[in-house]
């Protein structure tokens, strides 16, 4: 019978990827919801807005839109106002993440029948 000692620090190391690599399968996946349900183009259209305010002008559930919300702030897709509660998208990231980007539009790359 053979022994094999695990090293700490690849152990530590592969962990670091895989979590790395949840983390960005997540955000892919949110990507795709905001732009499949036009949170991204809706965002870009508003001024610094709360969650209802989001759901409202996008036709959707308020308290999904905040879980998505949330999920593009850790991601820092969106940025949130703590003492105002409000959700922006910086026009940088509109250029690559709304229908007004055209070519540019990245969450349809590579391209996707629609």
């Amino acid at each position: 019978m053979t022994t094999t000692e695990l090293d700490p620090g690849k152990v530590e190391e592969f962990a670091g990827r895989m979590v790395g690599l949840m983390n960005s399968s997540m955000l892919g996946l949110m990507t795709s919801v905001g732009h499949r349900t036009g949170l991204f183009d809706t965002l870009a259209m508003l001024a610094p807005s709360t969650s209802a305010q989001v759901a409202e002008a996008a036709g959707l559930d308020e308290r999904y839109v905040r879980e998505w919300l949330n999920a593009m702030t850790v991601g820092r897709f969106v940025d949130y106002d703590p003492g105002t509660h409000t959700y922006t998208l910086p026009l940088e990231h509109a250029a690559s993440l709304t229908r007004a980007a055209g070519p540019g539009n990245m969450p349809t790359w590579p391209s996707s029948p629609r």
